[in-house]
């Protein structure tokens, strides 16, 4: 299950945790408190942050995401349950240091 793949490679990543704000169905990955994976129990795949919105909308574009009605502008896309879990694991990475590198630019 992709759920489980994407919680034990979250949660392997230094500062993070797995919280549920919106309800037990909405799992939420932060770092240091900030949003960088979440996923629906239910849902279609893993949103996760892109570098900016253009390069959301490339992905999008390339028709290997979609924007998450959820999480409109600011550059973030769902990834499909179908993606390769290299990709998979990329894109999370990407995402994690993205919004850990802005909570250090914040402190």
């Amino acid at each position: 299950m992709r759920e489980l793949f994407v919680d034990r490679y979250c949660g392997a990543l230094l500062e993070t945790e797995r919280t549920t704000p919106f309800g037990e169905d909405t799992i939420v990955w932060t770092v240091r408190g900030h949003m960088f994976a979440a996923y629906a129990t239910a849902g279609e795949g893993v949103s996760v942050r892109m570098s900016g919105r253009i390069a959301a909308q490339q992905m999008v574009g390339q028709g290997r995401a979609t924007s998450p009605d959820y999480l409109r502008g600011g550059g973030w896309v769902l990834l499909p349950w179908d993606t390769p879990p290299d990709e998979l694991r990329s894109r999370i990475n990407k995402s994690y240091r993205l919004v850990r590198d802005d909570g250090n630019r914040e402190s």
